[in-house]
């Protein structure tokens, strides 16, 4: 097999219209393009420069790569304060341009998920409940599913796994012991041998990795990511992430920008990447929380039960 001709030196790089003629040694998202202007890849990293040299060398053996380094023409960076920024901006990206080589990525206009709701015994049920990409995130909810067929073999896998009850959870009517129980699955709570308090504790452990969180905010929010050295002299020392309800609605370098009516009114349109990275970064701490509008900076509840539990 021929490898294919690939000319790094012939690359050219640029950011925000400026040619460059070294690469960024710092965060940010990186886009290839052909000759022909086709738009082949979108990319991210806390240090372009690095991954750029991973590309053209992972292009040496055949392969996709190198079909892809081999019609590269051009390498045009956004530079970011921080891996935050770099992540959100990648993410949307991707969805939104539909890059040749990236992986394709669906939005659902419609998903299912799990609410949970108390029965007069105090178990907590499963309810099954569309879920609304572009609603507002006032409960927490569990899973995103692509169908109801989906969600019910999901909630049964689960019990199975976890020796929970069907029954208790409202999946399966009648009285008496439920099946899993006639053949060892379900612990009891259908006849008694386990009360809804373990039951509940057993439940929200396990459902606790599908949690979509409830936005704990009053309204939309600003992530703000800060550094107090340049890496680049393109880069910005500090930038503001807008999130409403969990909707990642870009990323700007000045606070009004970011408040301004023209971003506040764009589509709240949730995506479960955002959401993770969102929630990641607030976990960890990365950014201040600002409110939108005032500036005011916000309690993050999420960082303070970080700490809690630490």
């Amino acid at each position: 097999m021929s490898t294919a001709l690939i000319n790094r030196t012939q690359t050219r790089f640029s950011c925000a219209g400026t040619q460059l003629d070294v690469v960024p040694r710092c965060p940010g998202v990186y886009r290839f393009f052909s000759d022909e202007g086709v738009l082949l890849y979108i990319g991210k990293s806390i240090d372009i420069g690095t991954r750029l040299n991973s590309h053209f060398t992972d292009a040496k053996d055949p392969g996709r790569q190198q079909r892809m380094m081999s019609a590269l023409d051009r390498v045009d960076c956004e530079l970011t304060t921080g891996d935050v920024g770099a992540q959100l901006i990648e993410n949307a990206a991707i969805k939104a341009e539909n890059p040749l080589y990236n992986r394709r990525q669906r939005r659902y206009r419609k998903l299912w998920t799990q609410r949970l709701v108390e029965d007069v015994e105090g178990f907590l049920q499963v309810v099954p409940s569309d879920f609304s990409p572009a609603g507002e995130r006032n409960e927490a909810v569990f899973g995103l599913f692509r169908s109801r067929h989906h969600l019910d073999d999901s909630l049964r896998n689960l019990t199975r796994d976890e020796g929970l009850c069907l029954r208790m959870l409202g999946a399966e009517r009648g009285r008496g012991p439920c099946f899993p129980h006639q053949i060892g699955r379900c612990r009891g709570a259908c006849v008694g041998q386990e009360t809804f308090q373990e039951h509940n504790e057993r439940l929200l452990a396990a459902l606790e990795r599908q949690r979509i969180a409830a936005w704990p905010f009053p309204g939309a929010v600003l992530l703000q990511e800060h550094r107090k050295e340049k890496q680049h002299e393109l880069q910005p020392t500090r930038q503001y992430h807008r999130l409403d309800h969990w909707c990642y609605q870009g990323t700007f370098r000045r606070r009004d920008a970011a408040a301004e009516p023209a971003a506040a009114g764009k589509a709240r349109w949730f995506d479960r990447d955002s959401y993770r990275i969102a929630l990641r970064a607030l976990r960890k701490a990365h950014c201040v929380v600002l409110d939108a509008r005032s500036g005011e900076e916000l309690t993050n509840p999420f960082a303070e039960r970080l700490a809690a539990d630490g």
